[in-house]
C-alpha cells in the first residue's frame, strides 16, 4: 500500500472504500492489506470490490453505482460518456469532461470486440437508463465508428431519438504518467472542502447561458430531405424538430424557430419550450425583419409537368393569427423570399413580389412586380409587366426591380433593364441596362450596406458588352451624376461591409471541380479608383474574399500553380483593405475562414510535424490584426478537411463543418455526406464537441432583444 493512500486513511478514517477493477488490477493481497489498514482506523469500514470479466464490465457496473438505480436515476437525465478502454489518453478525457456533469457516467468499448456488436453490459446499460445524451470521447478512428455504430444501432431498436454525440480534446495534451502522490493530493483537498462544506457538483448554469442554433442533417430519405434539430453550442439540450422539414427561419429576435414540418404543418417554439402552430398547411417560414408578420407558401404546378410554376404566400401576424391570402405569386417570388432583403422590405413595412395569376380569358399566366403596404392599408401598386425583383434598400425605403430588355440583334437571356422605386411605388426611375440571372438562387446583394450605391453588371445593348458601374441613389437625384465604370468583363461579388470598396473577379477556365470555378480577385474603391489584384482565389460557401465586420480588413485562400497550371498549395492570407501595409501570410499551405464581429479571423494550417515533406495534420488558429501576442490555436488537430467556419452572434462560439468535399457550396447535390459539424468555445478552447453528422446547412440564434 502506498505510503500517501495509508495517510490518508488514517487521517479520514473512511467508512466506505470501493476499489474498482478485477484482481488482475487489485489483487487479493493488495485488498487484504487495504483492508487492514482501513479497519485499523475504524472498525466498521466497509470495502467492496467493482470489477467484472473485463474492463468493459467494470466499467458498466461501476455506472450504475455512481448513478444509482434505472428508477431513482430517472429516464432521459443521465449522460454516458464512452471511451476506448484500452485507450488512456481517450479514458482521460471521457474522464475529465465526464466531471462537467451532475448526472453522468463513464462506459468503454473494446476495439477488439466492438465488430461483434456491443458488449452485453453497455447495452444492458441504455436500455435500462435511456440516456439523454450519449457522447464519445476522442478522436474516431475505426474501432470508435464501429462503437458508434453498434450504440447507433441500439438506440434505434429502442426508438430513441438520442443522437450519438462525440467530443475530443482540442488540444493535443499527453496522457500523464499516473502519480500517486499527486492523486493523493487532490483527494486530500477534496476531502478537506467537503468538511469544510465547500464542495458542491459542477452546475449546469454555464451551459444554459451557450449560445443556440439550428442544424440540419441529411435523413435518407428520397429526395432532398434533411431532418431538423435545435441544440446548444456543446451540444446539450439537443430536440428533434422533424424528421424532414419543409424550411425553417429563426425569428430576428424573439427567440423562436419556426419550421414547416414533414405533414407541411408551420410551428414555432423556443428552445425549451412548446411548440405552438401558426398554420395548418404551409411551407417555408419566413418571418418580416421586424418579427412582427410571418409568411408562409404553398406551392403549385399548374401545368401537371411535375414542376411548380405557382405559390400561394399568406400573411399573417406572428402568432399565426389574422391570416390574410397575398393570392398568387410567380416562383421568381418564393426563391427570392428567402434571401435577406427579397419579399420583405428591411423596416417590415412593404412586400415586394411578382404576381403569378391566370388570365381568365387568355388562361395565360400575368405575371406582374408589384408592392404593397404590409399591413394592408392601400391596395398594391403595380411597379411592371414582366419583370423580377432584385433587393430591398438597407433602410427599406426603396426597391430595386428589373424588366425584360433585348440585347444586340435578337432576344437573349438574363438581360433587364434596372429600376429603383420608393418603398410605395412611387418616382419610379430607371438606372441602366444590365446581365442579371434571373432564376439564380445565390443573388450578390447589389446595394451598398449605407443604402446610397449600387453596383450592378451593365450591358450594352448594340454590341452585349459589359462592365461593372456604380451608380449613386440620392433622394432627390439632385447631382445627376452618372454610374461610374469599374472595370468591363468582369463578376461583381459584393460590397465592403463599411461601403467604401467592391470586389470583383474574373473567371479562368480552370476548374478546381467540375462546377466550381477560381475567380481573379480584385478591389477597387466604389469610386473607381485604387484598384488591385488581390490573386487567384478559391471560392467557398461564403465567397472569395472574407471582409472583417468593420470593413478595414480582408482575408482570403489564394492558390497557387506551377508552371503548368497545376495548384501547388492554398495559402491563406490577409492584409488592410484599403491596401496599406504588407500582406500577412497566415497559412502555407492552408485556407482562410470567417471573421468574428470582434475582429478575429479564424484560418487552417497544414503542419508537416515529421518534416517528410507531406503535412500529417490540419489545425486551427484564430488572428486577430495587429495583436502583440500572435495567433491563438483553437484545435491542435482536425478531424477531417475543414473549410467552412460560422462564428456565433457573441463571438464566443464557433461551428465549423469538416469534411471530404470542397466546402457547403455543394449541399444541395452533394447532401453534405461525411461532412461533421464541431463546436468549440472560442476564449476557452478546451473541448471540441461534434453537434451532427452528415450536415445539410446550419444557422446560429440571433442574439435575442433586449429587455
Amino acid at each position: 500500500l502506498p505510503a500517501e493512500t495509508a495517510a490518508l486513511i488514517a487521517d479520514f478514517a473512511p467508512d466506505s472504500i470501493v476499489v474498482i477493477g478485477g484482481e488482475a488490477a487489485v489483487s487479493a493481497a493488495a485488498m487484504q492489506e487495504l483492508r487492514s489498514a482501513a479497519r485499523a482506523q475504524y472498525l466498521w469500514t466497509s470495502l467492496t470490490r467493482l470489477g467484472g470479466a473485463s474492463r468493459v464490465d467494470t466499467a458498466a457496473a461501476v455506472a450504475r453505482a455512481v448513478l444509482g438505480t434505472p428508477r431513482a436515476a430517472g429516464t432521459d437525465t443521465v449522460t454516458l460518456v464512452v471511451a476506448d478502454g484500452w485507450n488512456e489518453a481517450d479514458v482521460d478525457s471521457a474522464r475529465e469532461f465526464a466531471e462537467g456533469f451532475e448526472d453522468a457516467a463513464i462506459v468503454y468499448f473494446s476495439p477488439t470486440a466492438v465488430a461483434d456488436g456491443l458488449a452485453e453490459a453497455t447495452a444492458a446499460l441504455i436500455t435500462d437508463y435511456r440516456p439523454a445524451r450519449i457522447v464519445f470521447a476522442g478522436a474516431a478512428d475505426e474501432a470508435g465508428l464501429a462503437a458508434e455504430a453498434a450504440i447507433t444501432a441500439a438506440l434505434q431498436s429502442m426508438e430513441s431519438d438520442v443522437a450519438v454525440e462525440r467530443v475530443a480534446l482540442a488540444a493535443a495534451t499527453p496522457s500523464p504518467d499516473v502519480d500517486t502522490a499527486a492523486l493523493t493530493r487532490t483527494t486530500r483537498d477534496t476531502f478537506n472542502s467537503i468538511n469544510a462544506g465547500k464542495r458542491s457538483q459542477p452546475g449546469s448554469a454555464h451551459r444554459e447561458q451557450l449560445p443556440l442554433l439550428a442544424l440540419t442533417e441529411a435523413s435518407g430519405l428520397p429526395g432532398v430531405s434533411s431532418t431538423l434539430y435545435t441544440m446548444r453550442a456543446d451540444g446539450s439540450d439537443r430536440v428533434l424538430r422533424t424528421v424532414d422539414h419543409n424550411g425553417w427561419e429563426w425569428h430576428p429576435s424573439d427567440g423562436r424557430l419556426a419550421w414547416s414540418d414533414d405533414g407541411e404543418r408551420v410551428v414555432a417554439a423556443t428552445p425549451g419550450g412548446p411548440e405552438q402552430e401558426l398554420a395548418e398547411q404551409g411551407i417555408w417560414p419566413l418571418w418580416s425583419p421586424d418579427g412582427s408578420r410571418l409568411i408562409v407558401f404553398r406551392l403549385e404546378d399548374l401545368d401537371d409537368d411535375g414542376r411548380s410554376d405557382r405559390v400561394a404566400p399568406t400573411l399573417s401576424g406572428a402568432d399565426g393569427t389574422a391570416q390574410r391570402s397575398l393570392g398568387f405569386a410567380d416562383i421568381r417570388t418564393w426563391y427570392y423570399a428567402d434571401i435577406e432583403g427579397g419579399m420583405f422590405s428591411t423596416d417590415g413595412m412593404y412586400l415586394a413580389y411578382v404576381t403569378g395569376d391566370i388570365d381568365p380569358e387568355t388562361s395565360e399566366m400575368v405575371q406582374q412586380v408589384r408592392v404593397e403596404p404590409a399591413d394592408a392599408s392601400t391596395a398594391p401598386v403595380t411597379l411592371a409587366d414582366e419583370g423580377i425583383v432584385v433587393r430591398w434598400s438597407p433602410e427599406g425605403n426603396r426597391l430595386l426591380y428589373a424588366t425584360p430588355q433585348d440585347c444586340g440583334d435578337g432576344e437573349a437571356d438574363d438581360i433587364w433593364d434596372l429600376w429603383v422605386t420608393m418603398a410605395d411605388g412611387s418616382d419610379p426611375r430607371r438606372i441602366d441596362t444590365i446581365t442579371f440571372p434571373e432564376w439564380s438562387v445565390l443573388v450578390i446583394n447589389p446595394w451598398s450596406s449605407d443604402g446610397k450605391h449600387v453596383a450592378y453588371e451593365a450591358i450594352d445593348p448594340e454590341d452585349c458588352s459589359t462592365e461593372l458601374r456604380v451608380a449613386a441613389i440620392s433622394s432627390d437625384d439632385e447631382d445627376g451624376s452618372a454610374p461610374v465604370s469599374i472595370a468591363a468583363d468582369v463578376s461583381f461579388l459584393g460590397w465592403s461591409p463599411d461601403s467604401t470598396y467592391l470586389e470583383y473577379g474574373v473567371k479562368t477556365d480552370r476548374p478546381i471541380t467540375d462546377y466550381l470555378l477560381p475567380e481573379l480577385s480584385w478591389v477597387a474603391h466604389r469610386d473607381g479608383s485604387s484598384k488591385r489584384s488581390i490573386g487567384e482565389l478559391s471560392p467557398s460557401a461564403y465567397g472569395w474574399i472574407f471582409w472583417s465586420h468593420d470593413g478595414t480588413h480582408i482575408s482570403y485562400t489564394e492558390m497557387l500553380r506551377d508552371a503548368d497550371g497545376n495548384v501547388t498549395a492554398l495559402v491563406a492570407r490577409t492584409q488592410r483593405a484599403d491596401g496599406e501595409g504588407e500582406v500577412t501570410t497566415l497559412a502555407q499551405p492552408g485556407n482562410s475562414l470567417s471573421w468574428s464581429r470582434d475582429g478575429r479571423v479564424a484560418y487552417v494550417a497544414q503542419h508537416d510535424d515529421d518534416g517528410d515533406g507531406v503535412p500529417e495534420r490540419e489545425a486551427l488558429y484564430l488572428h486577430t490584426p495587429g495583436a502583440p501576442d500572435g495567433d491563438v490555436e483553437l484545435v491542435h488537430s482536425l478531424p477531417a478537411p475543414t473549410r467552412v467556419a460560422i462564428w456565433s452572434p457573441d463571438s464566443s462560439h464557433l461551428i465549423y463543418a469538416s469534411g471530404y468535399i470542397e466546402s457547403l457550396i455543394g449541399w444541395f447535390r452533394d447532401r453534405g455526406r461525411g461532412v461533421n459539424v464541431w463546436g468549440i468555445e472560442t476564449a476557452e478552447p478546451r473541448w471540441m464537441h461534434r453537434l451532427i453528422t452528415d450536415v445539410t446547412w446550419g444557422e446560429w440564434q440571433p442574439a435575442p432583444a433586449a429587455d
